[in-house]
């Protein structure tokens, strides 16, 4: 996906999708979830959606992860 659509479409498709993506359980299972697309979308939020940016920040706060400190 990322050859096709270029990394920031990429994370933008993978965070929009309303299913976990395998990736997020596996980093919520190892307490890594500050890895995640999503963490990464909340840290650079002028370089996705805002539908992005929200997704990401409901996916993080259903997990108890608080978005990063610098993220309104």
């Amino acid at each position: 996906m990322i050859k096709r659509h270029g990394i920031v479409a990429a994370v933008e498709r993978i965070v929009t999708n309303r299913a976990d993506s395998s990736g997020f359980n596996a980093l919520a299972r190892m307490h890594l979830l500050d890895l995640a697309f999503e963490a990464v979308v909340l840290r650079h939020p002028e370089n996705f959606s805002e539908a992005a940016v929200r997704l990401s920040r409901e996916r993080l706060d259903a997990s108890g992860v608080s978005a990063p400190p610098n993220v309104s």
